[in-house]
């Protein structure tokens, strides 16, 4: 099967709908081996992948250095590449270095820079480690990591990011983050082309579809979405899971609220996540479905959502990845699900061939 493509906003860029995430070989959350790396590149090459999502935070440089390998002797014009800017990497001392990404250099580290002077610095040293002479997609990074860094962007790191486009040295503009609230903000920038957005728009969570759905539809910005597995509570739900990078105990509200991913609302408990979950798997076993396939196909009912970025570690995950991708699901399960929500959104028009993508809490 082929990989159908999407375009970007008003762009002439394209890009296919299942798109390659490089964290994972730059790092994260295991090791990966140079060797492994190229391996599962290549397979995601093989089924037809041709977005592929890198930044210089992913390994301190690593994944865009093993991605850059890669792509070198590809035909250019064949493949998307989207890079970040609102960090720079700069050369420590080892046992200075906070390693979040395993197998990276022990002697460099980054850190947050959204002036003007360090998204240029940061803009060349990437195209330097893609081999690439232009990148086709730039995304701000994470400018709701510190209250500071939202002012210190706009007056700096976008107006970085137009002067980029403008010298044709990038083709389309984002910015990446995992909440809506400062996105919505930024949508009324009207410089950006596209929002990567990261859990927000799942099967479990669908809070973007309150505001920022409907300003990035008014204003023709597509979604690319990270995080569709919400950390692996969409994969296999139990008490040891993860949901927005923190493990649903009894300290998940305090600990998501401390680090600064995202304000979660009064009602979020490990346990109420936990419970959709657990109703959303009892609801794929009625249909004899992985809870894995239906997370990685809710998002493209909806035209807005242009493609779904996995993270990947091996050949065998590219494989099992393009088969949840292209097994598509009943209409009756769709169906089902709406039947069975107690909210459904009833501000947001939309044709009845993808209503169900207004589910906003299944029922529990």
């Amino acid at each position: 099967m082929k990989i159908n493509k999407r375009k970007i906003g008003n762009t002439n860029i394209e890009v296919t709908e299942l798109g390659m995430g490089t964290a994972p070989i730059g790092g994260w959350p295991i090791e990966v081996s140079e060797k492994e790396a190229f391996n599962t590149l290549e397979r995601a090459w093989e089924k037809g992948i041709r977005y592929f999502d890198t930044a210089p935070l992913y390994g301190s440089g690593m994944a865009e250095e093993r991605l850059g390998k890669f792509i070198k002797n590809k035909n250019r014009k064949e493949f998307v590449v989207a890079t970040k800017v609102g960090r720079l990497i700069f050369d420590t001392d080892s046992s200075q270095a906070v390693k979040k990404f395993i197998g990276s250099s022990p002697n460099k580290d980054s850190k947050f820079n959204f002036s003007y002077d360090g998204v240029m610095r940061s803009f060349e040293d990437s195209l330097q480690r893609l081999q690439l002479d232009h990148v086709d997609v730039l995304h701000l990074h994470d400018p709701d990591n510190h209250p500071d860094h939202f002012n210190e962007a706009k007056n700096g790191a976008i107006k970085a990011m137009i002067k980029l486009k403008e010298q044709k040295a990038v083709d389309v503009l984002g910015c990446g983050m995992n909440q809506n609230e400062m996105l919505v903000q930024l949508a009324k920038e009207g410089c950006f082309d596209c929002f990567l957005l990261a859990g927000r728009y799942t099967l479990i969570d669908q809070t973007s579809l309150e505001e920022l759905i409907p300003i990035c539809e008014k204003n023709k910005i597509s979604l690319i979405l990270g995080g569709v597995f919400n950390s692996g509570i969409l994969i296999d739900p139990s008490p040891n899971s993860y949901f927005d990078y923190i493990k649903l105990d009894e300290n998940w509200f305090n600990n998501l609220k401390d680090s600064l991913v995202r304000i979660p609302k009064e009602h979020e408990t490990a346990k109420f996540w936990l419970n959709k979950a657990y109703a959303l798997r009892d609801a794929c076993e009625k249909f004899n479905i992985s809870l894995k396939n239906a997370a990685i196909q809710f998002p493209y009912a909806n035209p807005i959502v242009i493609t779904c970025v996995l993270g990947m570690t091996s050949p065998i995950q590219v494989e099992e990845n393009f088969n949840d991708y292209e097994n598509k699901l009943p209409r009756e399960f769709w169906d089902f699900l709406c039947r069975n929500s107690n909210h459904i959104s009833t501000n947001y028009n939309m044709p009845y061939e993808i209503t169900f993508i207004c589910i906003l809490c299944f029922e529990i």
